[in-house]
């Protein structure tokens, strides 16, 4: 039978054949170990006991709260976050360009929402509220190393963002995004014992007790009025983080340090610029 005993859960890599036949899986960041995987499965595949019950994705009945739909009309932008200051007390495999990737997605409304039919140059005005809620709870984060739960409900109004027309004429308007903030959690986020303690995962429990980021915000972005689409748009968040929670993996990275978040508009037509951003849809869209 197939290797899928993960030990810690059931997230991780998994290798089937094109018809859907589990080769195996397993739960690692070591690409030595999965290759290890894959070639001791193969070894036994012959000896494999087929697996005969199987399940079309057509026939499985979907919750609808968990279904994403991709935003056609809207806007879809890459959103990298990386660390801007190399750590010392972390270990090497995570000292090195540490960095995560996610995607912000925009719907069509939010959109035209964002730019005033009327704005012109000089105009300042408050960036709309969802769209203020979705970045701030949603996108301003620190998953450098892992995940991380969103920001709680109340925090967007801890975060100023305000945009500036500095051009407008009947082609294309261009905004200026600012913004800064102190974003702070109280917790209690149970992190498990890295791989090279004394201690099995499960035996113990290293609270962490604050999470935060205290960001600067600059934005630039061109609006064409004539198809309702962004042209450009790139903002990044720079600031000081700390802290961290239980899955993103600042056990030993928790004192204060530079953090780097940038988004700009995804440009290729690849299934992997569809990918959803991290969360559930039914909080997503009601951030």
């Amino acid at each position: 039978a197939p290797n899928t005993e993960h030990r810690e859960c059931h997230q991780g890599q998994y290798v089937a054949s094109i018809d859907g036949e589990l080769f195996g899986s397993c739960h690692t960041a070591d690409p030595d170990q999965l290759l290890e995987m894959m070639q001791s499965d193969l070894e036994n595949w012959s000896n494999r006991k087929t697996q005969m019950t199987k399940s079309a994705v057509e026939d499985v009945n979907r919750d609808e709260r968990h279904v994403w739909t991709y935003p056609e009309d809207g806007l879809v932008l890459e959103l990298g976050c990386r660390d801007l200051v190399a750590t010392t007390d972390v270990p090497e495999e995570w000292a090195f360009d540490p960095h995560n990737l996610n995607h912000v997605w925009l719907t069509a409304d939010e959109v035209r929402e964002m730019v005033p039919q009327d704005v012109r140059q000089g105009d300042t005005f408050d960036l709309p509220e969802s769209i203020h809620r979705k970045v701030v709870r949603f996108h301003l984060l620190d998953i450098v190393r892992g995940e991380t739960p969103p920001w709680p409900k109340d925090a967007p109004d801890r975060v100023a963002l305000t945009v500036t027309c500095t051009a407008a004429d009947g082609n294309s308007v261009t905004l200026v995004l600012k913004g800064h903030g102190i974003l702070i959690e109280q917790g209690d986020w149970c992190t498990q014992p890295t791989r090279d303690s004394v201690y099995r995962r499960g035996e113990m429990c290293c609270s962490i007790g604050e999470r935060g980021f205290e960001p600067s915000i600059l934005g630039h972005a061109t609006f064409d009025r004539t198809n309702q689409r962004f042209t450009r748009f790139d903002l990044v968040a720079v600031g000081t983080r700390w802290g961290g929670t239980t899955f993103n993996f600042r056990q030993r990275d928790v004192a204060s340090a530079r953090m780097g978040i940038a988004m700009t508009i995804a440009r290729t037509a690849l299934e992997r610029d569809r990918i959803p951003p991290a969360g559930s849809p039914e909080r997503y869209f009601d951030a």
